[in-house]
């Protein structure tokens, strides 16, 4: 009986950034009969003690693209959503999704989760809202087919610096 092992890396590709919103906080259609919201809060204690986020290729774990522990993927909340920035490993998934990103025929993001708190509320239309309150943070894709539309995804060149998000801080009293 013979056993093989193999180790080493895949070294991040400097040309090989996306970066994007897999969540909005804004409420989006669950299909004809009801809207879900992610609450701007949902995922303050995952950011805080992040666990071992993934950033998939339309969900399939077989193609992965960067992680939290690796190092190359980050993962923020803002004003608009939850977003992120990677810098991907030089794998053929990486390249054939930078080259559909930066030809515009995926631009939009999704995200896997588990639901640790939730309220229903009505939305404008008088169907169910459901907002999602408190979640655990499994992992981010990059996807052909979001359930948000207002997600996004663009790819960023080597020497395009990442674009500088402006803080306020108040004045010392």
């Amino acid at each position: 009986m013979s056993e093989t092992r193999a180790r080493g890396s895949v070294a991040p590709a400097s040309d090989l950034r996306i970066s994007g919103y897999a969540v909005t906080w804004e409420p989006y259609t669950m299909g004809a009969d009801s809207w879900e919201r992610i609450d701007r809060n949902a995922f303050d204690a995952a950011l805080e003690t992040p666990e071992d986020v993934a950033l998939l290729w339309n969900h399939d774990t077989s193609k992965p693209m960067a992680r939290v522990r690796a190092g190359n993927l980050r993962i923020y909340a803002d004003d608009v959503g939850l977003g992120f920035e990677a810098t991907l490993p030089d794998t053929a998934v990486s390249r054939d999704a930078v080259s559909l990103i930066r030809s515009g025929v995926v631009s939009q993001c999704s995200f896997g989760f588990h639901v640790r708190g939730e309220r229903y509320e009505k939305a404008p239309d008088g169907k169910p809202l459901r907002v999602i309150t408190d979640a655990n943070l499994v992992e981010l894709s990059v996807v052909t087919f979001p359930a948000n539309p207002a997600t996004s995804v663009q790819a960023r060149d080597a020497a395009q610096p990442p674009k500088r998000k402006r803080y306020y801080l108040p004045p010392e009293m």
